[in-house]
């Protein structure tokens, strides 16, 4: 029930029950309250009367909130969105069509089979390199000095020479029940990397590349899956990315394969990934769970909003996607809010009020501002969006210009949700051409901002983040509970991730001084006890470690670094990552 119809409900069962007891305690007062009439009209006045009512509550508990929405929005809007639905997607080079390397860029558009009479659209959130070979093959296997490795064999396509493709790096999706487990030995267990071409089946030269070479992707802000503003801190959307789709981060790339591709012209060759340590015996790996060319995709689309006529009449307008409906169509973010002036061509940009961009305008007339306002839909689940226009002093103006429209970025709300597997197929005039794709995992709920009076605690411990040192594990714990999103719609998938906070036993934290460059430089190192069986395992708790090296790495200043050390209690396995110069700036 959305929370409109909630008050309405409340304001007209008052007036059906508590009129009922006021006319029996006053008949004298109120008779008619007693008996519940059958005349249509009065029904029609009962209802109506509770929907004004209804209003005018919800409207006193919302003016709260919407100061709390407005620090928000200034300091962190990312905040105030819905998390959209988000898949995996695979590419498919079509035969023929992909000769060298083709670059797909990042943001791409792809559509999906119709939900409701609505083709839902969605953006790509990486690159992704195509190249003329397929996975043929993906095994474990012991090799004769007794090392187990991973070997992955690849075909050439017809009339292709691998020496001609321009391969300098190859990125691999981790798929399926061992992803987590391949992504912790290939992270952390390589010895070497060994890579051969085949020729007529026969293994050709041999070369040996360092496993230096192996890096884990999906960290950078040129991978990012939600848009967050500049002035947002980015550790905060690795957290929301982990929480909200943890597959995003199961990526690890082979570096610096331009020297022996070069030389390679084999029809075929292999890559063996050489462990200094044997993964359980329980491990099994076919070619299923290796995918190449693949990237997140999340239901994001540019869209205009219907324009908006401003009269003296109004003071607040809803702002709706051009020719959406309710239920399929939802504002993420607004990017701009331009004007024009009936009978002429000229054009005026509103800034937002919440933001840093107040000054006069051009004639010397105080500049005009929109403001928006976030609040639960009026129909079904979701929110919608309602703009209002103020000069300086937040005092409600009339804009110059007669008609606004509003560019923005828009989702599917629910209905992308509704999605399954090789739904999301469909090319649009944004699509590669020389590829096919369809998602390969389930499609994610969208979920709804906390709105709600729980956001009040929310801001209070975003500010206290710049008060409270987290080498504390309870602050620690309270900022990483802040982004576990799935709690809002999905019990058992934020109670999994409750668990692995939970894990969290101990955090100690101590300065420290490095030469960095012939510079010394101060950090600090940060050491977490955790219990591996708060996580579904070895390679469970090392992903949700990794976020959180690179969440401290952000969190420090750009002079110093960060060093991040994690203790298993009950098994007793030490993970250590190398320093890392923190991207936070001074001011």
């Amino acid at each position: 029930m959305s929370s409109s119809n909630k008050y309405y409900q409340d304001e007209l069962s008052f007036l059906r029950e508590m009129g009922r007891e006021f006319a029996q305690a006053y008949p004298a007062a109120a008779p008619f309250l007693a008996d519940r009439g059958s005349d249509p009209d009065v029904e029609r006045l009962l209802e109506g009367f509770a929907f004004l009512t209804g209003r005018i509550r919800q409207k006193l508990d919302d003016e709260f909130p919407e100061m709390v929405h407005a620090m928000m929005n200034l300091l962190w809007p990312h905040y105030l969105r819905p998390i959209p639905s988000i898949s995996m997607i695979e590419f498919i080079p079509i035969a023929g069509a992909v000769r060298e390397r083709q670059r797909i860029v990042r943001g791409v558009e792809l559509a999906s089979a119709s939900v409701e009479g609505v083709q839902c659209r969605f953006r790509t959130s990486g690159e992704v390199d195509l190249y003329p070979f397929s996975l043929e093959e993906a095994a474990l296997l012991t090799l004769p000095d007794g090392r187990t490795a991973l070997r992955l064999r690849f075909k050439m396509n017809p009339g292709s020479r691998l020496s001609e493709i321009h391969l300098d790096r190859l990125r691999l999706h981790l798929f399926g029940e061992p992803a987590y487990s391949l992504y912790l030995w290939l992270c952390r267990y390589v010895a070497e990397v060994r890579f051969r071409d085949v020729v007529k089946g026969k293994a050709g030269h041999e070369r040996i590349l360092p496993a230096g070479q192996i890096e884990a992707t999906g960290f950078s802000p040129e991978e990012a899956l939600f848009p967050y503003p500049k002035n947002a801190f980015d550790g905060y959307r690795l957290l929301q990315e982990y929480f909200t789709f943890p597959e995003k981060f199961l990526f690890v790339s082979l570096n610096g394969l331009a020297p022996v591709a070069r030389s390679t012209n084999g029809e075929e060759f292999e890559i063996d990934f050489v462990f200094s340590k044997a993964p359980m015996a329980s491990l099994r790996v076919s070619r299923e769970h290796i995918r190449l060319y693949c990237t997140p995709a999340i239901n994001l689309f540019p869209m205009e909003s219907d324009p908006i006529r401003v009269t003296h009449e109004r003071v607040e307008y809803p702002i709706r996607p051009s020719g959406g409906n309710s239920v399929g169509y939802e504002a993420y973010s607004v990017e701009r809010a331009v004007g024009w002036v009936r009978g002429t061509a000229a054009e005026e940009e509103y800034p937002p009020f919440f933001s840093f961009k107040h000054h006069l305008g051009h004639s010397g007339r105080k500049a005009t501002y929109y403001q928006t306002r976030l609040r639960s839909a009026m129909v079904g689940d979701g929110t919608d969006l309602y703009v209002s226009f103020v000069d300086g002093e937040q005092t409600t103006v009339v804009p110059p210009t007669e008609t606004v429209v509003f560019h923005l970025i828009c989702t599917n709300r629910d209905l992308a949700g509704k999605l399954r597997v090789g739904d999301i197929a469909i090319p649009t005039d944004r699509s590669p051409e020389f590829a096919r794709f369809q998602n390969i995992t389930k499609v994610t709920p969208s979920i709804r901002p906390p709105i709600g009076g729980d956001l009040y605690w929310r801001l209070i411990s975003h500010l206290s983040l710049n008060y409270t040192s987290l080498s504390h594990i309870e602050a620690f714990r309270g900022i990483l509970e802040l982004y576990n999103y799935p709690s809002f719609y999905d019990r058992q998938a934020g109670r999994a991730n409750e668990r692995r906070l939970e894990g969290i036993t101990e955090l100690q934290s101590r300065g420290e001084d490095l030469l960095f460059r012939g510079t010394p430089v101060r950090g600090t190192t940060t050491t977490l006890s955790m219990k591996e069986d708060h996580f579904l395992g070895e390679g469970d708790m090392f992903l949700f470690a990794s976020v959180l090296n690179e969440f401290l790495s952000l969190y420090v200043t750009l002079n110093s670094f960060s060093r991040l050390t994690i203790r298993g209690v009950q098994k007793g396995e030490v993970y250590s990552w190398p320093p890392k110069i923190g991207r936070q700036a001074v001011l």
